[in-house]
């Protein structure tokens, strides 16, 4: 299979090589177990199939989901799920390095930036094992998985690691020892508090920023990875009564309103659901903007994953003028150096997979500079089988440096990614 261009999309993206700046890399049934000794294995995450669904589960009890998976075998893409189950029926490509790299030539990628699947999108789900010990070893072991993926592939796969926060002394220690053996960036909670952790601009998380500002390691903010193991569980509850033809309304005994009706089936539900989270970053990066956490780490470098772009240049506008408005007292005032916008211009990355309006409109007012792509392989909205088609289509109307910015450079340089020309 090789990637096409739709008839009539531009061809001069054929030069390039696209980086895909948010793909999740699918646990392998023995990710853990084929890496600590037999007399752990009882300790660590073993992947269970029970009444046709397969799930993660821990000393007995079901910790994690398998994550959305919507690659069949084939490969094809199968529409109107979030995950094929059992997990045989998901392609390899989910999880085998190999497969993942025909896969991206297939769609015309040279590379990819990963994230987890079904173990939750920062350290959340892994903080919800009590046992300190244990928590330790299923991370550790995580992380030693996603470097092998890295360097199996020749630095075309970049995983991003996972934190301990909950132990700011080994936080460093996890961030030395992976950033030595070459990765290039972590996945965090945009809501420590949420675990009982202080917020992140408070001194407790000092010493992690630090290391992210002297390395220039890049901090990744994906949607969904604030949420609590609890929240995710949830979640999981809610599909799985929306597919019951139940309407939940209630969490931890506060009655609260769901994504979406309670008439309405799983798919519009998922789909409503899916809608709604992809502004959840907003909050991360209102704060951001409106704080002085730049200005204290001046080479620090955010990304906010999987959230598009399409209401960057509101939010812009909104953050420049609220602080005029409502920012008025010297004490408030002295917080920051600098506009909202320009923080955003100097450290903030975003980016867009299925958009076409704001990639055709809105790049001046979003800033070229700050602009990635994606594809979200193997979730539901993923582009497949076709990403390079659809890019080149999208992005048509740009001038070739606007392109290279936004599909090659803007991610090389931010990810430390060595570029091969093409022949």
């Amino acid at each position: 299979m090789t990637a096409t261009l739709p008839e009539g999309a531009a061809t001069d993206i054929d030069d390039l090589r696209i980086v895909d700046c948010d793909a999740h890399l699918t646990e392998p049934a023995d990710l853990w177990t084929a890496r600590v000794p037999e007399s752990l294995r009882g300790r660590v995450p073993v992947q269970e199939t029970r009444n046709g669904v397969t799930a993660w589960y821990v000393d007995g009890e079901m910790w994690a989901s398998i994550g959305g998976n919507t690659i069949g075998h084939g490969p094809k893409k199968v529409l109107g799920t979030n995950t094929l189950q059992p997990f045989e029926e998901i392609h390899h490509s989910a999880w085998s390095t190999k497969e993942r790299l025909d896969l991206l030539d297939d769609q015309g990628v040279w590379a990819q930036v990963l994230y987890p699947n079904g173990v939750g999108f920062s350290s959340n789900h892994i903080f919800a094992v009590p046992d300190l010990e244990q928590r330790t070893m299923i991370l550790q072991t995580y992380n030693d998985f996603l470097i092998e993926v890295q360097h199996e592939s020749g630095g075309r796969l970049l995983p991003q690691g996972m934190l301990p926060i909950w132990d700011m002394d080994l936080t460093v220690k996890e961030m030395t020892r992976l950033i030595d053996k070459g990765m290039t960036g972590f996945t965090l909670s945009d809501k420590p508090e949420l675990l009982d952790l202080p917020e992140l601009p408070e001194p407790y998380f000092e010493p992690m920023w630090d290391i992210f500002n002297s390395t220039e390691t890049v901090a990744n903010f994906h949607i969904g990875a604030g949420g609590t193991r609890e929240e995710s569980e949830g979640i999981r509850r809610t599909m799985r009564e929306q597919r019951e033809g139940k309407t939940p309304v209630s969490t931890g005994g506060k009655r609260i309103a769901p994504p979406s009706w309670g008439s309405f089936g799983p798919q519009r539900w998922l789909a409503v659901m899916a809608t709604q989270m992809y502004m959840s970053n907003v909050r991360i990066v209102t704060n951001l903007c409106m704080s002085n956490l730049f200005d204290r780490y001046p080479k620090l470098k955010i990304v906010s994953a999987e959230s598009g772009i399409g209401w960057v240049p509101f939010l812009l506008e909104a953050l420049e003028y609220q602080l005029d408005e409502m920012v008025t007292t010297p004490a408030e005032k002295s917080l920051q150096q600098r506009r909202p916008t320009e923080y955003f211009r100097d450290h903030l990355y975003v980016m867009f997979w299925f958009e076409s309006s704001a990639p055709q409109k809105l790049v001046d007012d979003i800033g070229v500079n700050n602009i990635l792509v994606e594809t979200d392989i193997p979730h539901p909205t993923c582009l497949y089988p076709n990403a390079k088609g659809h890019f080149a289509r999208v992005l048509s109307g740009l001038d070739p440096a606007s392109r290279r910015r936004i599909l090659q450079d803007n991610a090389a340089e931010l990810y430390g990614i060595d570029i091969p020309a093409v022949v």
